[in-house]
């Protein structure tokens, strides 16, 4: 399928008349590294990548393409790739896409798409890196009127942990999907739906999938939501060895206060090679010793709740609360508590103080009494100058270890509003797991291990950027909109510039 789109895709761009409104535009990364590899002080390694997206719009029709090509010293992890190819025809109530696309079915129990911009993605075993997003390739039609919603589609939702060179191919897109999505809006309050998906992996039997929706507004400002997936095979119940994903909320707020509730319920429901990811209600935190330390959903067996509140006052400081709970049920019981608190003081007009306290266990990460603090100064001098000091503390309690892991981070950054920003950021650790060497195994060091690392930004224009980061960067997991990935350890120079057109 995807040699026969690419086709009708080159051949459309050729042959579409040129419109006095076409429109052509997009945008190009390109980023280069020169440094070590982890623990291997003497291995120069230099790579290039490069992802350059392009749009083409006339009329009803548009087409896109993005192109990634990545050169490293070993010829085989290298690459020259379309990625990405797409035309679509849309009007005001009819849309069709054919090509590489990216959709998502009710709130994701049966099917999530998602592009990460800006993110670049490094393949652990060969360090090949390539733009990290999981699309679809195929065929959608939607259509919308005012009083529903239809959608369908057929198509290969991509397994992203492989990188575009690998062989074979195939391997990159082993599910085929084939969906149907309703939504029907019986009044300004209230709208009602169901799905109907079908998929099978390899050339297997079709597994086939159900679901029911709904939402409902009494008034504004409170909002309750629900659904409900299951396996058509399996009675529609809540018993453990059935196929279902039970998800439902509700969000409000009153003036100033307000809220989340989420409760979810998730039993045997990995579909396929993991192209649906149901809501995770985990807190998602952009402090980086909290973000490394996000719960990854388990969609095999977890049941859990979110519950977040907040309040704005006058002045413009600010309070949220949030308790988190999830439960795995595996080949044995893993419990996941998180408390988390933050509040903003807003001093002036110029400079704002920021804190943050969380308490968590996390048996399946084994890590207990988990205690996170951080303590944020954002100061204005003059509207032109800005310093930021952000300090974080973390420590643990793991049984495998004789004691407590402790993680520091400590960064400052000068900017010159709105062209220049220059950082420089220090994280240490005692992690047994991460201060060791591997490649002086059996010999253990426990030395703490430290990252320094700046990073210099300069805004040419509205259309041209350079970044620029010298030092060693930690790695460890990262999430960004529910999407947890890992970023490698690196050590040395990279230099980044981006550009619109």
């Amino acid at each position: 399928m995807r040699y026969f789109l690419g086709y009708i895709f080159l051949t459309s761009v050729i042959l579409f008349p040129q419109s006095v409104n076409a429109q052509v535009y997009g945008n190009n990364t390109i980023e280069f590294q020169n440094g070590n590899l982890p623990f291997q002080e003497d291995s120069v390694y230099s790579t290039v990548y490069n992802n350059l997206n392009l749009f083409y719009d006339s009329g009803n029709l548009s087409f896109y393409s993005r192109v990634e090509y990545f050169d490293s010293p070993f010829e085989s992890r290298n690459y020259f790739n379309l990625t990405q190819k797409r035309i679509q025809f849309q009007d005001d109530r009819f849309r069709i896409r054919v090509g590489n696309f990216y959709e998502t079915l009710g709130r994701g129990l049966l099917l999530r798409s998602y592009d990460i911009p800006g993110s670049v993605f490094e393949d652990s075993f060969e360090r090949t890196r390539y733009a990290f997003f999981r699309d679809i390739e195929g065929v959608a039609v939607d259509y919308t009127s005012d009083f529903f919603e239809v959608k369908a589609l057929r198509g290969e939702p991509l397994f992203n942990p492989l990188p575009p060179n690998f062989n074979p191919e195939s391997l990159r897109r082993p599910d085929l999907v084939e969906a149907l999505e309703t939504t029907v809006y019986f009044s300004d309050i209230i709208s009602a739906g169901g799905m109907y998906m079908r998929h099978n992996s390899a050339g297997t039997d079709f597994e086939q999938y159900a679901a029911l929706k709904a939402d409902f507004t009494p008034i504004d400002n409170i909002q309750f939501f629900t659904e409900y997936a299951f396996n058509t095979s399996s009675a529609f119940a809540f018993e453990d060895e059935e196929v279902f994903a039970f998800y439902t909320g509700t969000n409000f707020y009153y003036g100033s206060f307000g809220g989340v509730f989420e409760f979810k319920n998730y039993n045997n429901f990995l579909l396929g090679n993991g192209f649906n990811d149901p809501p995770s209600l985990i807190k998602e935190h952009t402090y980086p010793v909290l973000n490394r330390s996000t719960h990854v959903l388990q969609t095999a067996d977890e049941k859990g709740i979110q519950a977040e509140i907040y309040y704005n006052f006058e002045e413009g400081h600010s309070i949220v609360a949030n308790y988190t709970s999830a439960t795995n049920d595996l080949f044995r019981r893993f419990d996941y508590r998180e408390y988390f608190l933050e509040g903003v003081y807003q001093a002036n007009s110029k400079l704002t103080l920021k804190s943050f306290f969380d308490y968590a266990n996390d048996d399946f990460k084994n890590e207990e009494h988990r205690i996170s603090a951080g303590f944020i100064v954002d100061n204005t001098f003059d509207f032109s100058w800005n310093v930021i000091l952000d300090l974080q503390y973390q420590t643990f309690e793991r049984s495998t270890d004789t004691k407590d892991t402790q993680n520091y981070y400590s960064s400052i950054s000068v900017a010159y509003l709105p062209d220049i920003v220059v950082s420089l950021i220090l994280e240490a650790t005692t992690d047994p797991q991460l201060t060791d060497n591997p490649t002086t195994f059996p010999e253990e060091e426990s030395d703490t291990r430290f990252w320094l690392g700046g990073n210099a930004s300069y805004q040419f224009n509205q259309r041209h950027t350079l970044d620029v980061f010298a030092g060693k960067r930690r790695g460890g997991p990262a999430c960004t909109s529910g999407i947890c990935y890992e970023i490698l350890d690196f050590e040395g120079i990279e230099l980044r510039f981006s550009t619109r057109f």
